[in-house]
Formats: structure tokens, sequence, C-alpha cells
């Protein structure tokens, strides 16, 4: 496995424990086959879109902003669980951007088990702590503005 696909995978993990917060459990296995689906299918274009990772970054970042400065426009966020799914997509820019020659197959069960993984330390945090619905759209947002900045800085 190289460094390059644990890096463009890297997002989705933090992105999927910042969505272990705010998303109903009926969302997590569709959202994990769709982070390794839209990865794959990134790396499988490949072509030079040097705007699409600022975009996504833009993106979460945004989103982040909106849950951390609990702005109204944030409840509303978190009530529509339809939102979410437009969050693989976007995380597979660096994909389409930074190509390299990775299997698809890794590159789709790699960002899957990643975001498993967040999904999984995120309703660990849960089970330990309890906390308001405040606090968990604080730390989604904390955790989305990490990922928009690691998709920056990846980029």
């Amino acid at each position: 496995m190289s460094l390059h696909l644990l890096w463009t995978s890297a997002d989705s993990l933090i992105v999927a424990f910042a969505l272990a917060f705010i998303v109903p459990r009926r969302h997590v296995l569709p959202l994990i086959l769709m982070f390794g689906v839209c990865d794959a299918l990134g790396s499988a274009l490949g072509v030079s879109v040097p705007v699409a990772g600022g975009l996504a970054a833009v993106a979460l970042i945004s989103c982040g902003a909106l849950l951390v400065l609990r702005l109204p426009a944030a409840h509303r966020l978190t009530q529509a669980a339809g939102w979410v799914y437009v969050l693989p997509p976007l995380l597979a820019m660096d994909n389409v951007v930074s190509h390299a020659p990775d299997h698809i197959g890794l590159v789709a069960l790699s960002s899957a088990a990643i975001a498993g993984l967040g999904f999984g330390c995120g309703a660990v945090v849960l089970s330990l702590r309890t906390t308001t619905p405040e606090r968990r759209r604080m730390l989604a947002g904390a955790c989305l503005l990490v990922g928009g900045s690691i998709q920056a800085f990846g980029s």
C-alpha cells in the first residue's frame, strides 16, 4: 500500500469520524460504500482538474465553520441527512487531481476501510461520553474543518 493511497484516504477518516457524531446509524454503511466507490472512480478518472481539490476543501471548511460557529443553518444542516451524501464525491477530488498508479480495487477497499475506521472511532467516542446534540455538532464541525484543511494542503 502506497503512502499516496493513505494520504488520499486520510480525509475520509476524518470526515467519517465527524459524520459519526451527526448522522443516524442507518446512513453509515451506505456512506462507507460511497467513500470507497467515489475514491475508486476518482482514481480511475485521473484527469487534470486543478480547481477540483480546492472546491472540495472550501465545501468542507464551509460546512465545518457553519457547525462550529453555531449558525442557524448548521441546525438545519444536521437535521437533513441528504447533504452528507455529497461529501464522498467531493472528497474523491483529490484522487481525480493526483492520479496515481494504485489498483482501483485497492483504492476502493482502502478508502472504505478507512472511512469505516472513522465511523467506528466516532461511535466509540460517543459511547464513552454523553454529549448534547450541540456539542456533537461542534465536534463534527471541528473535524470537518480539519478535513478541509487536509484537502487544501493536499491539493
